[in-house]
C-alpha cells in the first residue's frame, strides 16, 4: 500500500529534474565562449545530477522505510500477464519465467523473488510454478484449490525454499492421509473479488475441485475508495490491451544508471517491470479516503456470495477465511492504514456472516494469527511463518481421513 506520504515524495522528484534542467537552457549556448559555457553546463549538471542523486536515496529510504531498487528492465518476450477479453489482464499460460528479483519487504529485507512459471491455466501452482492441473480430474484425487491474489500466490525464496501458503498446506495435508490429493494455487496477483469471481465461473470451476479455499480481501479496498463507484469496479479498472503498448516501448528504452531517473521513468512514461507497475497500468482514478465505502462493501458481499453459490450448485465446499492485516509499528498511526484496517475488519464481519448464511466452514485467520512482526512482510503479505500458520489453521477445517 502505498504511503499518504509518497505523494509528496513524487511531486518533489519532479522538482529535482525540473531544478536540474532549467537553468541550461539553449539560450545559454548563443553566443561567444560556447565551448567554455559546455564545459561549465557538464561540470554544473554532473554536480548536480550527483546531488540530486543523494537527496532522493534519502528521501526514498525515509518515506518508503526502505532503500531503492534499481528497477531493471523486463524483456517484452519475459512479459508475465497479458490481455484478456472478461478480465483485466491474466498471466500467460504455459509461461517459462527467466527474471528473478530481489525483494524488499517493510518487515523483511532480501527475500528472494524467483522467477515465474505459469501451468496450463495460467497459475504458478506447485514447487516450481509449472504443476498442471489435469481436466478432468482424475479419478479418487482429492482437488484443493486456493483463491485468492497475492496474498495468496506470495511465492518466495528463503534458505532455497519455495513459501505460499498453499505449499505449505499441501505438505500439512499429504502427512495426514494416504489418499490421491493436490492443493492448487489458484491465484493472480492483483486481483479484487469482481476479477475472482469471473475467473473463478470462467476457468476454475471447470478443475472440478473438491473444496476452494477463499482468502480475499484487501484489494477491493481501491474499488471502494476510488470516486463514481460502479458496482462492476469499472469506475476504476482499464483492460490492459489499452496501455498495453506502454510496456512494449518500456522494455526498449536504455535504462539510464541513476536512480532518480529510474525512477520517474518508471513511474510517470513507460514502465520497463510489469511488477512494479502492472497494477498502476490497468488502474483509473484516485483514492479518496473521505469516501464512504458502504456500496463497496454491499457489492464485495454479492460477489463472495456469487462464488459460494457457484460452489454449492457443482458440490464444491467452499471454506471461508477472514482476512489478516497487521498494522506495524512505522503504519500504526498512519490514518489511510488505520482506514484500510477499519473497511478490513467490516470485510471479515460479512465474511463471518456470510459462513453462518450458508452453513459453511470458517476459518477465523485475523483471530488466529498473532499480529507481530515475524507473521508478516508488510501490512497484508504474510511471512513463511504466518504462512505456515495460515496452512495449520486451513487444514484443521478439511475432513480428510
Amino acid at each position: 500500500m502505498l504511503s499518504i506520504l509518497q505523494k509528496p515524495f513524487n511531486a518533489f522528484v519532479l522538482l529535482l529534474v525540473i531544478f536540474i534542467i532549467f537553468p541550461f537552457t539553449i539560450s545559454n549556448f548563443l553566443g561567444d565562449g560556447f565551448y567554455e559555457k559546455l564545459i561549465i553546463f557538464l561540470i554544473t549538471f554532473t554536480i548536480l545530477t550527483i546531488i540530486a542523486e543523494i537527496v532522493f536515496l534519502f528521501l526514498y529510504r525515509l518515506y518508503n522505510g526502505r532503500k531503492y531498487n534499481f528497477i531493471k528492465k523486463t524483456p517484452f518476450n519475459q512479459l508475465f500477464n497479458e490481455p484478456h477479453p472478461y478480465l483485466p489482464y491474466i498471466q500467460k499460460k504455459n509461461f517459462k519465467g527467466q527474471m528473478s528479483a530481489t525483494v524488499d519487504f517493510p518487515l523483511y529485507k532480501n527475500f528472494h523473488a524467483p522467477a515465474l512459471s505459469t501451468n496450463n491455466l495460467g497459475f504458478v501452482n506447485g514447487p516450481n510454478g509449472d504443476r498442471n492441473i489435469e481436466i478432468p480430474k482424475p479419478n479418487n484425487l482429492i482437488r484443493i484449490n486456493c483463491l485468492g491474489a497475492s496474498t495468496t500466490g506470495n511465492h518466495i525464496v528463503l534458505n532455497g525454499n519455495n513459501h505460499s501458503y498453499p505449499l505449505e498446506l499441501e505438505k500439512i495435508l499429504k502427512q495426514k492421509t494416504q489418499k490421491s490429493l493436490e492443493v492448487n494455487n489458484c491465484s493472480q496477483g492483483g486481483y479484487n473479488s469482481a476479477d475472482l469471481l469471473v475467473r473463478y465461473s470462467l476457468q476454475i470451476i471447470d478443475t472440478q475441485p473438491d473444496y476452494v479455499i477463499l482468502y480475499h480481501a484487501y484489494n477491493d479496498i481501491r474499488p471502494y475508495l476510488t470516486p463514481n463507484f460502479s458496482s462492476d469496479y469499472s469506475h476504476c479498472r482499464k483492460n490492459l490491451s489499452e496501455e498495453y503498448w506502454k510496456f512494449s516501448i518500456g522494455s526498449k528504452i536504455p535504462s539510464v544508471p541513476i536512480n532518480f531517473i529510474n525512477y520517474l521513468t518508471n513511474k510517470f512514461l513507460f514502465p520497463g517491470n510489469e511488477r512494479y507497475a502492472l497494477l498502476d497500468v490497468v488502474s483509473k482514478g484516485k483514492i479518496n479516503s473521505e469516501i464512504n465505502f458502504s456500496e463497496g462493501l454491499k457489492a464485495y458481499e454479492r460477489n463472495i456470495q456469487s462464488m459460494i453459490s457457484l460452489s454449492s450448485s457443482n458440490n464444491i465446499k467452499i471454506i471461508l477465511c477472514t482476512f489478516c492485516l497487521y498494522l506495524y509499528d512505522k503504519i500504526k498511526n498512519d490514518p489511510l492504514s488505520i482506514l484500510y484496517k477499519k473497511i478490513v475488519t467490516e470485510e471479515n464481519e460479512i465474511i463471518r456472516n456470510l459462513a453462518k448464511k450458508n452453513n459453511l466452514k470458517l476459518v477465523d485467520c485475523y483471530s488466529l494469527i498473532p499480529q507481530e512482526d515475524e507473521n508478516f512482510l508488510d501490512i497484508c503479505h504474510l511471512s513463511p511463518k504466518g504462512m505456515n500458520l495460515l496452512a495449520k489453521h486451513i487444514s484443521d477445517s478439511i475432513e480428510i481421513s
